[in-house]
């Protein structure tokens, strides 16, 4: 999917749409920009992380209200029996299976950076656009401080 119909139906859906900063990040987000790494979440993975106990699926999904916790991030997976006991019997399989999706995506995009995106590209846009412009800086170590009575310190 190009970058710009996604970035479109974000600028409606933001109350704090700004392009100069949406537009970069749906470009980054597509993988198209040849600075950052192709990411491609897993919602089984981020449901866990982020709702581990199923509040939102369940407020949000009332048919799968009943579902215990081990069950809540992948319903399609219950048996019959376990979706008459804990509903979810009118709850849709996934449209697709996110692994092989993902593995087609990757693939995808991976074909058409080796087409179309060369290093020299790759460099000039990270030379206009980077923000690690100039000379990697490091702060200078503190000094160690001595301590009394051979007390150790918080930050040696």
């Amino acid at each position: 999917m190009h970058w710009r119909d996604p970035a479109l139906h974000l600028a409606r859906l933001f109350t704090d749409f700004e392009p100069g900063l949406h537009y970069s990040q749906a470009q980054m987000q597509s993988g198209l920009t040849g600075i950052n790494a192709l990411r491609i979440y897993n919602p089984v993975l981020q449901s866990q992380k982020l709702d581990p106990n199923g509040e939102f699926i369940r407020r949000w999904i009332p048919e799968l209200a009943g579902v215990p916790r081990e069950m809540i991030h992948t319903p399609w997976l219950m048996t019959p029996t376990q979706k008459a006991k804990f509903g979810g019997n009118t709850y849709i399989a996934p449209v697709c299976d996110h692994e092989q999706a993902a593995r087609a995506a990757r693939k995808a995009v991976g074909d058409f950076r080796k087409q179309h995106i060369s290093r020299e590209e790759t460099g000039r846009v990270l030379d206009r656009h980077g923000s690690r412009k100039g000379p990697h800086q490091t702060r200078p170590k503190a000094a160690a401080k001595q301590t009394q009575d051979n007390q150790l310190s918080l930050f040696d």
